[in-house]
Order: structure tokens, then C-alpha cells, then sequence
């Protein structure tokens, strides 16, 4: 299993405050009553108690028979616990994955439930997105739920921009041209670097090759239609590699390594970062680095080709829940996580009041709250009207693969690795592991 942290375990160990929480089943192999526990994982007391208020006591107040009992965890070893607890077959109730990959090893070892009966039964199909319901399925099995979603934008100052006479770029003419006017003008053109979380490279590659070679392509490579060391790939590959030694990406190839996640978004807040690509989980820090009535925006990420239509959307999953093969308790965990997914109001509403990213379900204009960021609300209209999404590496790549993605990519920077090499390398384990069918099912995209 993959054991880097997630994206939102980073900024929380970094000090950025990226407000989101992350459910666990307790460990015990299940309990016998139908009381469900659940560990929360949060990064601050105003989330964790908004979300004991909203989830844990509102669903404890429906019913004596359906109940959880939370205690709450250190999010940075939420991932390692629940993986140690499945390893030695004392599985929590509900099992937490940061992502699909994950998912896919728990599925084909048995450790977690098929969850067709449930998903009939509650209307998920109906209720989430398709892609998300695809991507939950191994071998045509739903098996988890997933619990929020994000894309990968660029984020923005728009006083520097308005400074410098810039706007939002969409292709590659006017990314290469922004690009070498900021470093002309002293600033970081992309903020980027890996400087203590060195998963943080894989932020910038995955958003780089859904703008080089765009989501068919990505399709079919995932899908082992063509190679990860075809042309396309490698050719992209080779143009990220020239951009980092221009310094576009985080100033230089030297300084990529000392830069922090915090570092670029206060560079960006002060000016001396024109632009930063990254998450939609930094929506609910971005208030730390912004102060004193300054202001961000984003905009969707720049076509770097001809072949790619502008305005791509990473697709990524930042939690799936499942429930245990061992639990005594899956009605009462399938109920809990009908709950925190299926209404759009109450998820909304976390979102408004947390930065927290919705689950990938069906929402309406009028369903978000009046006090919503126009920043998140104009995100989430716009990603499901969107026919141009692309795929995360942490989402849709099988965890060795995924690993190989960004730490031999360290090795490409420094110039130690051609991109050729690279890519074959990256071909020859994603080779491996379709054989071992611990890949995701990516969905189809509709160009």
C-alpha cells in the first residue's frame, strides 16, 4: 500500500491550515453492538467541532439503534494506522483510503465488503457523479464511498497580475510568455518545490501532463493503450525538464529542493510568486497567507499543446471510505456513510463553514449556502459541466507506480535520469501491476 501522506496531511505537518477531516473506523476488528467507531482526524478544534455537531451528534440523533462514537486522531498517521490495522487482519469498522489505489489492494485482498447491495439500496449511483461511481467499482464491484473531491487549478493574485498587466493564460503561447516576463521581472514564475513532503512533485507532473498531453491521452495510456514511454510522453516529459532549468518552476532546479508548499503560497500572497499550481484543498488555507484584505483567485489550468482543449480538470479523490470484511456492524457503518455523502445541503455546508471539498455528488446552483465562498462555488458548478476532465497520479495511478512517478522524477530535475529512461522505467512498473490488476478503473473522458 501506498504510504505517503496525503495532500492535506502535508499542509497540516507544514503548518498551513487546510481545514478538512478524514473518518476512521476504530480498530477492534469491530465491535459487537451497533455502535460504530470512528476516529476524526482534524486540523483544527472550530472543524472538528463543526463536524461532532453536523455529522456525529446529528446522526446519533435519529436513531438509539444506529450510533458512532468518535475519537480523534493525528491526521498525519491516519493512513499508516488504518494500513498497519488491515495488514494484521483487525480491520476498524469503516476503512479509510486516501484514494482509489488503495482501495484496489484492500478489494482484491478480501480485507473490505462488497458494497452493490448498499448502493442499490441508499441511490448512490443516482447520487454521485459517474466518473466517482466508476472509479469506486473493482471488477464491476462498488466497493467504496468516496467522501470528497478536488481538482488541480492555478491559483492567482490578481493585484499582481493587474501590477503587471497580466491575465489567467490558456494556452501555451501565453503561459511560456507570462512565464518569461515574471522571471524577467524577479518573480518565481510557477511557485513549485518538494522541500520537506517530497510527494509534492506529483502536484506539479500531473498537472503539467493533463496540460501537455491531455486527458485521451492519459486515458489510454492508463488503460494500457499505448505506453508510458511513448512519444507523447516522453516529449512532454522532456519539455517539463526544459521549463524547470528556464527556473519557471520554483526559481531553479537547486531552490526546488529548499521550497516549501508555504513558502510559494506566500510568495504568492506577497507578490513575489506569479502564479501556483496546485489543489483545491488549499481553498480553505489560502485565508492564511492572504491577510489583511488581500485577495486570491484561480483560474483552470492552461493547454500546453495544440491537441489539448484549454481549462482541463485534474479529477482527484482526497478520501474513500469502505467498510470492513470483518465488521459485525455494516448496516449501521453503511447508514453513517449514506449520511455524510448523500445530501448535498449538509455537505455544502461544511464546505462553506471549513473549506472542506464536498463529496463528488450531484449538486445544484440553489443548493449552496448563502455564506459560500464564490471561489468554491463557482469550482464545483464547473468542474461537473466540464467535458474536459483529466486524471490525478495519486487517484488513478496503482501505488508503486505512483511512488515511481514522483520520487524517479527527483532524479530527472536533477539530471541524473533522462526523461527517456524515466519514462520506461515508469512503463515497466505500471506493466507490472496491470498484471496484478491492482490498477483503478479510470473513467472514459468524453473527447
Amino acid at each position: 500500500m501506498s504510504r505517503h501522506f496525503s495532500r492535506r496531511n502535508f499542509l497540516q505537518a507544514s503548518g498551513s491550515a487546510f481545514a478538512g477531516a478524514v473518518l476512521l473506523g476504530g480498530c477492534g476488528g469491530g465491535s459487537s453492538s451497533s455502535t460504530v467507531q470512528y476516529w476524526g482526524a482534524f486540523p483544527s478544534t472550530e472543524t472538528e467541532d463543526y463536524f461532532r455537531e453536523n455529522y456525529i451528534d446529528a446522526f446519533n440523533a435519529l436513531s438509539d439503534e444506529n450510533q458512532v462514537e468518535m475519537s480523534v486522531r493525528q491526521l498525519t498517521e491516519l493512513a499508516q494506522q488504518t494500513d498497519a490495522a488491515v495488514s494484521a487482519g483487525n480491520a476498524p469498522d469503516i476503512v479509510y483510503s486516501p484514494g482509489p489505489s488503495t482501495v484496489v489492494g484492500y478489494a482484491t485482498g478480501a480485507k473490505i465488503l462488497e458494497l452493490n447491495d448498499y448502493a442499490n439500496s441508499f441511490g448512490w449511483r443516482d447520487a454521485m457523479l459517474p466518473w466517482a461511481y466508476e472509479l469506486s467499482q473493482v471488477d464491476n464491484t462498488f466497493y467504496s464511498l468516496p467522501t470528497s473531491y478536488g481538482s488541480m487549478v492555478l491559483y492567482y493574485n490578481p493585484a499582481t497580475f493587474e501590477e503587471h498587466g497580466w491575465e489567467p493564460p490558456t494556452t501555451k503561447a501565453e503561459f511560456e510568455a507570462l512565464c518569461a516576463d515574471a522571471k524577467r521581472e524577479g518573480l518565481i514564475p510557477v511557485g513549485a518545490g518538494n522541500s520537506g513532503y517530497q510527494a509534492q512533485t506529483e502536484w506539479y507532473l500531473t498537472a503539467f501532463l493533463n496540460m501537455a498531453v491531455g486527458p485521451i491521452t492519459l486515458y489510454e495510456t492508463l488503460t494500457s493503450g499505448q505506453d508510458w514511454d511513448d512519444d507523447a510522453i516522453v516529449e512532454a516529459i522532456t519539455m517539463y525538464k526544459e521549463q524547470l532549468d528556464n527556473g519557471w518552476w520554483g526559481g531553479d532546479t537547486e531552490r526546488y529542493f529548499t521550497n516549501t508548499d508555504p513558502d510559494m503560497l506566500t510568495g504568492l500572497a506577497n507578490g513575489d510568486v506569479a502564479m501556483y499550481i496546485s489543489g483545491t484543498w488549499s481553498f480553505g488555507s489560502m485565508s492564511t497567507f492572504f491577510t489583511d484584505g488581500a485577495e486570491w483567485d484561480w483560474a483552470p489550468l492552461p493547454s500546453l499543446s495544440s491537441d489539448v482543449e484549454p481549462g482541463v480538470f485534474p479529477l482527484a479523490i482526497g478520501t474513500s471510505l469502505s467498510i470492513s470484511a470483518s465488521t459485525q456492524n455494516a448496516d449501521s457503518a453503511a447508514a453513517f456513510l449514506d449520511f455524510m455523502v448523500n445530501d448535498p445541503e449538509r455537505s455544502l455546508g461544511y464546505l462553506a463553514a471549513t473549506g472542506e471539498n464536498p463529496p463528488p455528488v450531484n449538486i445544484t446552483a440553489d443548493q449552496f449556502p448563502e455564506d459560500a465562498d464564490e471561489r468554491s462555488v463557482r469550482l464545483y458548478e464547473s468542474i461537473p459541466e466540464s467535458a474536459n476532465l483529466g486524471y490525478t497520479s495519486w487517484t488513478f495511478l496503482p501505488p508503486r507506480s505512483n511512488a515511481y512517478f514522483f520520487e524517479e522524477f527527483d532524479r530527472v530535475i536533477t539530471g541524473d535520469v533522462e526523461p527517456r529512461e524515466y519514462c520506461e522505467g515508469l512503463a515497466a512498473e505500471f506493466t507490472a501491476e496491470v498484471g496484478e490488476r491492482a490498477v483503478p478503473t479510470p473513467f472514459t473522458p468524453e473527447g
